[in-house]
């Protein structure tokens, strides 16, 4: 068994880290943000809400919130489309294409504002096939071109070989298909590290993965501390409002949690804000934003 030495392991390109500077220079404007993979647990929904979170709290953006999910397991969010449908769906004009028409008209209407809102878009694990025979169907990259508008298209992951795998399917299938959006590979820490042996599958595998990914931008987010913002969503708040609200404020929306747990939760999700922060804006091309 080899020593897992930094010369025997492979790691995650460090061209994105988040303990990087972001570089100075103008907002790149996006007017669509997606989140997307083929299995669940990856993290889409947490990304796609520090998205929105992101836009409104720090850049003061309109941000409208598309959930394509389970009915049975709705989140919050402004335009909601049912997994389900989607069986149903080769009978409808347009076929799949149909089911996104509240997305796709708020589209056109909003490359008629000149302040535009952000559409930021949760697709639900399962449902990649379906996105790209949409895509494909409606030439999204060209029609957003056509509408002077953006996208940004975020592939997630976390390190277990499936999800790798799935990623880089996706990183192949989405160059395929619409080559005019902006790709980028979310590597989630969430289950541990892409750090591997060398030589082992793990490796090759996120070696396939990296060979995909070459001339996309990456981010690596790290993982929130234990449980702590699943606690913190059970309650019903946001990251904004954990990190800002007073300690007794805190106590009490989590239920009369001691002290000293609140404030670690409190930490924890700022320490985690603040890096996934960093790491966006060097996506969005800009140094700083305004002050919360």
């Amino acid at each position: 068994m080899p020593d897992t030495t930094e010369d025997m392991v492979a790691e995650a390109p460090d061209a994105m880290d988040v303990a990087a500077e972001p570089p100075s220079g103008p907002t790149k404007e996006f007017d669509l943000f997606e989140y997307f993979s083929i299995g669940s647990h990856v993290g889409k929904t947490l990304f796609a809400n520090f998205t929105a979170e992101l836009l409104t709290t720090v850049f003061g953006r309109e941000v409208i919130v598309v959930r394509i999910e389970s009915k049975g397991s709705r989140s919050a969010g402004d335009i909601h489309i049912n997994s389900e449908d989607f069986a149903a769906s080769a009978r409808l004009p347009g076929g799949e294409v149909a089911l996104l028409r509240p997305v796709f008209d708020r589209l056109e209407s909003m490359a008629q504002k000149e302040v535009r809102p952000v559409i930021v878009i949760d697709w639900g694990g399962g449902l990649s096939e379906y996105r790209a025979k949409i895509w494909a169907a409606t030439r999204i990259d060209k029609r957003l071109a056509d509408l002077n508008m953006r996208c940004l298209s975020v592939v997630t992951t976390t390190s277990l070989m499936d999800r790798m795998r799935h990623a880089t399917k996706l990183i192949e299938q989405t160059r395929l298909i619409t080559p005019g959006l902006n790709l980028v590979l979310l590597l989630n820490r969430r289950v541990g590290g892409f750090t591997f042996i060398q030589g082992s599958e793990e490796a090759r595998v996120f070696h396939e993965l990296r060979k995909a990914a070459e001339g996309i931008s990456i981010i690596k987010a790290q993982s929130i501390t234990g449980e702590s913002w699943q606690s913190c969503e059970a309650a019903g708040l946001s990251m904004s409002e954990v990190i800002n609200a007073d300690l007794r404020t805190l106590q009490h929306r989590l239920g009369g949690e001691s002290s000293f747990v609140a404030s670690a939760y409190q930490m924890q999700v700022a320490a985690w804000w603040k890096n996934t922060e960093r790491a966006f804006l060097k996506i969005l091309g800009t140094a700083s934003a305004t002050q919360r």
